[in-house]
């Protein structure tokens, strides 16, 4: 089950990439129109999916809402991950004179090829992402294995952390770790829902910045 879910994952990047392709040849209207819908019903089957298999492994069949506390503990979390991302990123450029991550990189790649996988990228990456993505690493994963809360979690954040594109050993910790913290944020909480909140946060960041150096570049 978890294979499934993982490679369920790493599609739509896939897809984005025949998108681009496509966009540079003519008369293929049709074929982007259908990769569009396969990425979106990608992500549609993936939650579906991941949801229904949290909910039976749990046993909680209704959300609750995110309290004060609950909030607290996001912003936090959002805080420490900022705190570990900005030393990891000062290593990676001392070390690797790498100003930014081979993920972040070819996320740009993908956005640069068409306006089409731009608005997509952008719509995955904000919305999307973070909702297939915590159901399956924090709602699944952390359900599927282990009995320790700390198994889970290093579990979580190293599974996460290995499906990011890295280059350089403190390029992966940040994902890594940012992996840890969503976890943990999970496990404190008790609710899927924070964890999403925070990887929305993270990730409406990050992809305002890659939108600003963008269009900075151009």
């Amino acid at each position: 089950m978890m294979t499934g879910l993982v490679v369920g994952v790493v599609i739509p990047p896939m897809l984005l990439r025949l998108i681009n392709q496509l966009n540079q040849c003519p008369n293929t209207t049709t074929w982007q129109v259908l990769l569009v819908i396969s990425y979106l019903l990608v992500f549609a089957i993936l939650a579906v999916t991941a949801n229904a298999l949290m909910r039976h492994y749990t046993g909680e069949y209704e959300s609750q809402p995110l309290k004060r506390r609950d909030w607290a503990i996001i912003a936090g979390s959002y805080a420490a991950i900022l705190i570990l991302e900005g030393v990891f990123q000062l290593i990676n450029q001392i070390i690797y004179h790498q100003s930014q991550t081979q993920n972040n990189m070819v996320i740009q790649d993908l956005m640069a090829g068409s306006t089409l996988s731009l608005w997509l990228m952008a719509l995955s990456a904000v919305f999307l992402t973070p909702i297939t993505e915590e159901l399956v690493f924090r709602g699944v994963l952390t359900n599927l294995f282990f009995k320790q809360t700390w198994l889970k979690v290093l579990l979580s954040g190293l599974v996460f952390g290995s499906l990011h594109s890295s280059s350089t050993v403190p390029s992966f910790l940040i994902y890594v770790t940012m992996g840890l913290v969503l976890a943990t944020v999970y496990q404190l909480t008790g609710k899927i829902r924070a964890a999403i909140v925070l990887h929305f946060i993270i990730n409406a960041f990050a992809m305002s910045i890659l939108l600003l150096h963008g269009s900075a570049l151009n």
